[in-house]
């Protein structure tokens, strides 16, 4: 049996804060197009947008990773005891 599990299996969308500062960074691009004497500025801005959206991603996908590590743990702890006493009564 499989033991995937994703929280979107309901299929309802939902917003990423990660994507959003992704999509965020592409604003300051187009905003030097039509100031090129800000551009060294807002071309700084949006390598720091994108690298902040990167580093949001990569916190969530830890942070998800470890609940379901505690998840599965959980379940482990819950079925040793009943293994135990399976090695017991032989």
């Amino acid at each position: 049996m499989s033991e995937y599990q994703n929280t979107h299996d309901d299929d309802a969308p939902r917003f990423e804060p990660w994507l959003g500062m992704i999509a965020g960074s592409v604003l300051p691009l187009g905003a030097a197009v039509y100031l090129p004497s800000a551009f060294p500025v807002l071309m700084v801005l949006t390598v720091l947008l994108f690298v902040s959206g990167l580093i949001m991603l990569r916190l969530q996908t830890v942070r998800r990773a470890r609940e379901q590590n505690r998840a599965q743990s959980r379940i482990r702890t819950e079925v040793r005891p009943i293994a135990q006493l399976q090695v017991e009564d032989r």
